[in-house]
């Protein structure tokens, strides 16, 4: 199956907001085995629209729409796929239904606005959206599937998971009587590029319908190994078979599989041994300790920190001498061993990993320029330190530290052992 994205909304089109929608969608339809082959972004013109429609349906046997269906002028999707269809609206009373008991529970009042939401084209397959207002839709014709989903992420994943994935999961097997296997190994400490020169060309040890994906990500690579097959337990031995064959190659930078993170590996190790982490970060702003704080049970082992973005709260918090910042300065290897020192006794934990850096864009020199972290991590018996040279975007520099920060964590649990 070959299925193109259309996304919807001038927000997108000038750099208002991340397309986050078109990666999940072609993520999620790559795992049921369908074939995207082709993203497109749009904004909210009902011309723009139909001219994809028509163009697409030539080329591709389903299309996903995601946007444009809200209640104010500028949602024209739904108006569109009326023209599109030759169809006309009609009221949906399960919709409306659902539209009032949430407004109710919500306290919130109901326009005209709001009611014209449970007004849907007669042809579609009307899809309920229990998160949202918006309801998805999906028509068929002349052999084409046509998806229509809200921009809303949440509203979006919860329909695709509950009603589109499994049904074009179906079409794909029932056309070709193979159902997609995958199995996933996760790396850290080597790139996208090195990686690929490690494992050499697929082509050599892939069979027909086999596949190995790269997913990189500033936590690591995942490679994801894909068979199309008629039988399950043949797919999972040729799973087992690659995955064999790829950890030969690359074995001392695999860390996990399948749904694991380097943090969700990092974690379970600590809960394991009954270890406990905290914090003390300045450039990061609290992110290093938002990601330890984001799984479920982790009051288990991390204990807090301390977010100090100040050189008096470095001092006032984590015990850093006034020395130590005059002489060296704030992004300096001997603050942030003393930052990381100064929380684990300060919060009394096993370890203590500390973040200090320049993020940028602005406050680089010569000799520390912009992108530049320290990262440390103390125990009850000795403390690392490790420079970065992250580059000059923000937010990535913050994103690549908290990654390195866990990794440099999994590396100590592991020497450990």
């Amino acid at each position: 199956m070959n299925i193109a994205l259309i996304t919807i909304g001038d927000e997108i089109c000038i750099g208002q907001i991340i397309n986050s929608n078109a990666a999940w969608l072609g993520h999620a339809c790559t795992d049921i085995g369908a074939n995207v082959k082709r993203h497109v972004t749009i904004g909210d013109s009902k011309e723009e629209l139909l001219k994809e429609l028509h163009q697409l349906s030539r080329e591709v046997d389903c299309i996903i729409m995601s946007g444009g269906l809200g209640p104010t002028h500028d949602d024209k999707t739904k108006d569109t796929l009326v023209t599109f269809f030759n169809d006309t609206l009609i009221l949906d009373e399960p919709t409306l239904h659902s539209l009032k008991v949430r407004a109710r529970l919500r306290g919130l009042p109901l326009n005209q606005r709001n009611l014209d939401q449970a007004l849907l084209p007669s042809q579609c397959n009307i899809l309920a959206n229990p998160r949202g207002t918006a309801p998805g839709m999906m028509f068929e014709k002349d052999d084409v599937i046509y998806v229509s989903l809200p921009g809303v992420p949440s509203e979006l994943k919860g329909i695709m998971t509950d009603h589109v994935l499994p049904s074009l999961r179906s079409h794909i097997e029932k056309e070709s009587g193979k159902k997609p296997f995958f199995h996933t190994l996760l790396t850290k400490g080597i790139p996208e590029s090195a990686l690929a020169d490690i494992i050499g060309e697929p082509e050599i040890f892939l069979k027909q319908d086999e596949s190995l994906a790269f997913l990189p990500s500033y936590h690591g690579v995942r490679l994801r190994i894909g068979v199309m097959h008629e039988e399950k337990e043949y797919a999972e031995i040729r799973l087992k078979e690659l995955e064999h064959l790829l950890t030969e190659k690359v074995g001392e930078y695999v860390f996990g599989s399948g749904n694991e993170t380097l943090l969700s590996v990092t974690t379970d190790i600590l809960k394991h041994r009954g270890k406990t982490i905290s914090v003390v970060e300045s450039c990061t702003g609290g992110l290093l300790g938002a990601a330890f704080s984001q799984q479920s049970g982790s009051s288990a082992y991390f204990m807090g920190g301390f977010l100090t973005y100040s050189n008096a709260l470095k001092m006032q918090l984590a015990h850093v001498s006034k020395a130590s910042l005059e002489q060296y300065g704030a992004v300096s290897k001997e603050v942030a061993e003393e930052m990381a020192i100064g929380g684990r006794r300060a919060l009394n934990t096993d370890f203590c990993i500390s973040i200090t850096g320049i993020a940028g864009p602005e406050g680089g020199s010569d000799e520390k320029p912009v992108g530049t972290v320290w990262i440390a991590l103390a125990d009850d018996s000795h403390v690392i330190a490790k420079r970065f040279s992250f580059g000059g975007d923000r937010s990535i520099n913050r994103e690549r530290s908290v990654a390195q920060a866990i990794a440099m964590l999994y590396d100590v649990l592991q020497q450990q052992v």
